[in-house]
Order: structure tokens, then C-alpha cells, then sequence
């Protein structure tokens, strides 16, 4: 069987599965943006809403967490984002 060169077209078959096979490797990596987004939401949610509750002092930590856990699901979103292009 002949190799591929750059005078000769590749296999079509290989060029489909490649296609294919980087599909699904971007699906994948788009699929984790959201869920990476949510859980740092989710873990600043609930380390401000147990602080608050061990404190008393309701509703700072839980503010203060909720915006730290927004910032780093979008450095998150940002930071596989930038790895994708």
C-alpha cells in the first residue's frame, strides 16, 4: 500500500475518521465549559452559605463567594476557551 505525500490525495476513509475523532474531541471540550462553570458556582455557593451559617453574619459570605465562584467559572470558561483555539 502506498503512503500519503503531498502529491498524492489521502485516504478518504482516514480523512472521515479524523474529522470525526476532532468532532468529538470539540464536543467534549464544550460539553465540560458548562459543567466547569456550574461547579465553581456551586462550591462558592455553598462555602458562603455554610460560612454565613457558622458566622451569623448572613448574607456577606454568601455574596462574597457567590461573586469569587461566578469569577472563576468564567476564568474557567475563558481558560478552555483559549486552549481550544
Amino acid at each position: 500500500m502506498a503512503e500519503t505525500g503531498p502529491d498524492q490525495p489521502e485516504d478518504p476513509l482516514k480523512s472521515a475518521a479524523r474529522g470525526r475523532f476532532e468532532a468529538m474531541r470539540t464536543f467534549g471540550q464544550v460539553g465540560t465549559l458548562g459543567l466547569s462553570f456550574v461547579i465553581a458556582l456551586f462550591i462558592g455557593v455553598a462555602l458562603g452559605t455554610w460560612l454565613d451559617h457558622v458566622t451569623g453574619w448572613s448574607p456577606w459570605f454568601f455574596i462574597i463567594f457567590f461573586i469569587l465562584g461566578f469569577g472563576a467559572g468564567v476564568l474557567n470558561v475563558y481558560r478552555t476557551i483559549s486552549r481550544m483555539r
